[in-house]
């Protein structure tokens, strides 16, 4: 599992392979289980590993006793939606045994849905959790970014006043980074923490250095019905940026800072992190709800692929 969240997925598929020959000669040795099998397919999923992945989910049961469930299938759907086969990870939740509940395999699709701009899935697997789950504000939140992404504000606006109206609150993206004993929480625009005004006349000078070096603001990232300049303003405050200013203005030269946040890295963001890492000369290890992302020289360990 650690090696898939590492974005090491050959490595992942290796140690599966070893586990499965140390069963077979050692008596008592560990057999890979239900468990296992979630963890290669993760490891596969975040590496871009689609044919190893299906090859291993329909030999699960011939050829290693393990019965397929409803989290394998959410990982299926996972590994082809993530790869951009979203009609094909379609298909698989429609095929999955009627007693299966379809929960886990719906949010996976409606998360690929809105890294790929699918509307008319991504509504089908929205109707099919928000009618199991109206409680749950990913579901409205995600269905609302899809509506926004393809520039249809009143759609995406409507599911923010249902939203509202069924009283389900969504959690605000933050991101933190461990300092002297100490953790520093930044959200989105932030203007409590101390070092606030700092952080942000620092972004925006950085801001200017990237751009020298090629960087263009994503501004598709940035999901309100505001004009472009607005939108760049916006991605400048994303908390994941604070959290990164901070670590380097608060850190030695070539100190490895590591950040954490609670939600998927925005594109934009993960494209920033990148340039930062190659202009400060620093290693940046930024964890999100997903996976790590190692930043190093201008480089990512994902290879863009998250």
């Amino acid at each position: 599992m650690a090696y898939g969240m590492h974005g090491k997925g050959e490595a992942a598929l290796q140690m599966f392979n070893i586990m499965v020959e140390e069963a077979s000669r050692a008596k008592g040795a560990a057999k890979p289980n239900e468990v296992t099998f979630i963890a290669v397919f993760a490891a596969c999923s975040h590496s871009g590993m689609v044919k190893e992945g299906l090859d291993l989910f329909y030999k699960m049961k011939d050829d290693h006793q393990v019965e397929s469930t409803p989290d394998h299938y959410a990982c299926i759907v996972d590994l082809l939606g993530r790869a951009g086969q979203v009609d094909e990870a379609y298909r698989i939740v429609k095929t999955m045994p009627s007693e299966f509940d379809k929960t886990g395999a719906w949010s996976s699709l409606l998360g690929a849905c809105r890294i790929h701009h699918s509307v008319e899935i991504g509504e089908i697997a929205a109707m099919n959790l928000l009618e199991k789950e109206p409680n749950v504000a990913s579901h409205y939140v995600l269905l609302s970014n899809i509506y926004s992404s393809a520039g249809f504000w009143d759609k995406a606006m409507n599911v923010r006043k249902k939203m509202k109206e069924m009283g389900v609150r969504k959690e605000p993206g933050c991101s933190w980074i461990e300092f002297d004993d100490e953790f520093h929480k930044f959200i989105a625009g932030d203007s409590l923490h101390p070092q606030s005004e700092q952080l942000h006349q620092f972004l925006d000078t950085l801001s200017d250095r990237m751009r020298k070096e090629g960087y263009v603001p994503d501004t598709s990232c940035v999901l309100h019905n505001v004009n472009e300049e607005e939108k760049e303003s916006l991605l400048c405050e994303h908390s994941e940026k604070l959290a990164i200013a901070f670590g380097i203005l608060n850190t030695s030269p070539g100190t490895t800072i590591r950040v954490a946040k609670n939600l998927r890295v925005c594109n934009d963001c993960h494209a920033a992190t990148k340039f930062i890492s190659k202009i400060e000369n620093r290693e940046i290890v930024l964890r999100d709800v997903r996976r790590f992302h190692h930043f190093k020289e201008g480089r990512c360990s994902c290879s863009d692929y998250w």
